[in-house]
């Protein structure tokens, strides 16, 4: 095994001892606002207090606990370093199945072994890891045996990506592509219809139930009591109520600063927020309020909202990482000298872990650096993502390569597990986890079915229907070079 795939051996324990510094440079997990909140609920479960949170999924606090009871914080980075290891090992895996030569199976590793965003949020407390490792873990297990796919397979998708979708509620949508990808390559329609049931069911179980947990807790059928809320300080950075016919309690909704003086964080979450000093009128919800400005802004500027979400989408693919469109502050997704935590959320660490945070200074520095200088340009995972469309669309030798649905599953996979934060929320980088895994997998399928790599190695019996996006049945898939 480590002669076959040594490249890959050499460059995961370069990765391993990367992750190492990190996990000895900041002691013992970096925290975020966000995190603080996780633990919250962490500790309102251990104490028996089981109502999830109403403002974020409580999913990755349920995971939180076994840390929360042994007031250690430092298995939390060590086990989110794992998964980004697992990550990549499922993406060298999963390419090697399909007939990517090695080397370039492990290169398509390098962004989520290396890249300083992967490497910084595997030390905080915060979802975006775990998710992501469920992510691609589901799609594997669908993608493993093409149109041979049997019972468990669906299922155990289904699970996974209801695990993602609990702790992160936006992987709901990831899905659609799931769905999308057995009706390219499952046949009879009894089959199909078989096939999806079983990955629905494997999804909708766990999702219902948590929906339902929520319904006993709040008495509203969802994941959160917080969505318009979210959506209100995704588009105060342009409203212009000008023209607006409003009622009048929603008038004080309207921001007063012209837009180029707004600053979304306020609109978001400061105690001063319009929001947040709104006053319902006796019998009416606060929500639904402001849900109803959120409708009535988005049809009179619906133009407006689609550029600053198109805005946000071109910007996750810059060459450089900062601030974004909505200057939302880039520095806790790098890496610093020093420990990067504000008093409340020391606060947080002594109180989870019985003593404060710690940095080594010389480790510290060497990952600033490194932070600093290397990193996967935006262009690039562009450019990979195309190819990847180039595969799904079946361009030259793809069509008959037996790889598009393969490469529809991770193109469309990525684009739905990273697009639906911006039309909620303003742009945040770890939002954009999943591009350093996803993409590469759809890059080096489009690589290998523009190539017809795999049509060359594996003849079929039958020829391949240029309309199908599938592998014939009898087609054996190369795991090997």
């Amino acid at each position: 095994m480590l002669r076959r795939h040594w490249l890959f051996a050499v460059v995961a324990g370069c990765a391993t001892a990367l992750r190492a510094v990190v996990q000895l440079a900041y002691q013992p997990a970096l925290i975020f606002p966000d995190s603080e909140r996780y633990l919250q609920y962490t500790w309102h479960f251990v104490n028996g207090h089981w109502s999830p949170d109403w403002l974020r999924t409580s999913g990755y606090s349920l995971l939180l606990i076994p840390a929360v009871l042994i007031h250690n914080l430092a298995v939390v980075a060590a086990v989110q370093h794992l998964l980004g290891l697992g990550t990549a090992v499922l993406v060298y895996a999963v390419l090697v199945h399909f007939g990517a030569r090695r080397w370039l199976a492990a290169l398509a590793t390098v962004p989520v072994l290396f890249d300083p965003l992967q490497l910084d949020i595997e030390q905080y407390v915060l979802t975006d890891v775990s998710a992501t490792f469920l992510l691609v873990a589901a799609l594997v297990v669908l993608v493993w045996k093409r149109d041979a796919i049997g019972r468990a397979a669906p299922v155990v998708a289904g699970l996974l990506l209801a695990a993602a979708t609990i702790i992160r509620e936006s992987d709901l949508v990831v899905i659609i592509p799931a769905v999308l990808y057995l009706i390219a390559v499952v046949r009879p329609g009894r089959r199909l219809a078989a096939r999806a049931a079983l990955l629905l069911v494997g999804f909708l179980l766990p999702v219902l139930g948590y929906l339902g947990w929520h319904q006993v807790s709040y008495g509203r059928f969802d994941f959160v009591d917080y969505d318009s809320q979210f959506v209100y300080g995704r588009i105060a950075q342009f409203v212009d109520c000008t023209g607006v016919s409003l009622p009048p309690y929603e008038q004080s909704l309207c921001p007063r600063q012209p837009p180029a003086q707004r600053n979304v964080d306020f609109y978001m979450w400061d105690p001063r927020s319009p929001q947040v000093t709104l006053k319902a009128p006796p019998g009416m919800n606060k929500g639904h309020i402001i849900l109803d400005f959120d409708r009535r802004i988005l049809e009179h500027q619906p133009l407006t909202y689609l550029k600053v979400v198109a805005g946000d989408i071109l910007y996750s693919f810059s060459p450089v990482r900062g601030d974004g469109p909505e200057h939302y502050p880039a520095w806790y997704h790098q890496f610093h000298t020093y420990f990067p935590a504000h008093p409340d959320e020391v606060a947080t660490i002594r109180a989870s872990t019985g003593r404060g945070p710690h940095v080594q200074p010389a480790l510290a520095g060497f990952l600033t650096g490194y932070g600093r200088d290397f990193y996967v340009p935006g262009p690039l995972l562009a450019a990979g993502l195309a190819l990847g469309v180039a595969g799904m669309a079946g361009i030259g030798r793809a069509r008959r390569s037996g790889l598009r649905a393969p490469c529809l599953l991770f193109t469309i996979g990525v684009i739905a597990a990273v697009e639906p934060p911006f039309i909620i929320a303003t742009f945040d980088w770890r939002y954009e986890l999943p591009q350093l895994s996803l993409i590469p997998i759809a890059a080096v399928l489009g690589v290998t079915a523009l190539a017809g790599r795999a049509s060359d190695r594996t003849p079929a019996k039958e020829p391949m229907s240029t309309d199908r996006l599938s592998t014939p049945a009898n087609q054996q898939t190369p795991t090997s070079q």
